[in-house]
């Protein structure tokens, strides 16, 4: 604890994050925590760490960039694995980066855009209640102005249909991704949002994909996503040029 003290006060808060999650990493791999087990609160750990609530939330976005844990509303962190990965490292796009902003897109593409096909083939009515509530909460936020509460909601009917897909492996990328795109998507929806008819747009696609993957129609569902995530990108690409002019 003292030499994480030390490390806080002489390196910058980014490379005291990766000590602080590559310390929680290891804890995990090795075996001190069990998949399904829930993590500490944050004070505990930021405590027993000797480091800021700001330091140690940095470090958890990094494991839960790892797919390694979970926030689960109510229940707090979640170990989803204690598996360490040998292959998967990615990192946030910076927002103000076109080459970084769409690569992501991209990679949202391949992902998205089969999970909603899957997702028709094997979502459950308990699957639909999920995306249905998603999506309300989306309309009441886009209505409200709510730009945060939007994008979870968004996030959150995105995990639905990782769900819905009934395999673990699209669920543990979905998390990994979403921690990616959270950050991203609020910068974007808080431009969007002064632009007339954006974020109504966007909601019309998540309505797409949802009445597609809830008919149980596979390839309208797998045309909706794609389209979604098309003009996703052509949304960002427009924000970009936008700024140039």
């Amino acid at each position: 604890m003292n030499l994480l003290k030390k490390i806080e006060t002489n390196e910058s808060s980014d490379l005291l994050s990766d000590r602080v999650a590559k310390r929680l990493r290891d804890e995990i791999t090795s075996g001190d925590y069990a998949v399904g087990e829930v993590l500490p609160s944050e004070h505990v750990i930021a405590e027993r760490l000797g480091v800021s609530r700001t330091v140690l939330r940095e470090a958890l976005a990094r494991l839960k960039a790892d797919g390694l844990v979970s926030s689960r509303p109510g229940r707090g962190l979640i170990v989803v694995s204690n598996t360490p990965s040998a292959v998967l490292r990615l990192h946030e796009a910076d927002a103000e980066n076109r080459a970084e902003v769409v690569a992501l897109v991209e990679l949202r593409r391949g992902f998205e855009v089969e999970a909603a096909r899957l997702a028709a083939l094997r979502r459950t009515d308990e699957d639909i209640q999920a995306m249905s509530q998603a999506l309300e909460d989306m309309e009441t936020a886009n209505a409200l102005g709510e730009i945060d509460k939007g994008v979870e909601a968004d996030l959150q009917f995105h995990a639905a249909i990782a769900r819905a897909t009934e395999n673990q492996n699209y669920q543990l990328f979905f998390s990994f991704l979403a921690e990616l795109l959270r950050n991203g998507l609020k910068v974007s929806r808080r431009r969007s949002a002064r632009i007339a008819g954006r974020p109504l747009d966007a909601q019309r696609e998540h309505r797409a994909i949802f009445e597609a993957i809830r008919d149980e129609d596979p390839e309208r569902a797998l045309a909706a996503a794609r389209r979604h995530i098309d003009n996703t990108e052509a949304r960002l690409q427009d924000r970009f040029e936008s700024r140039r002019d």
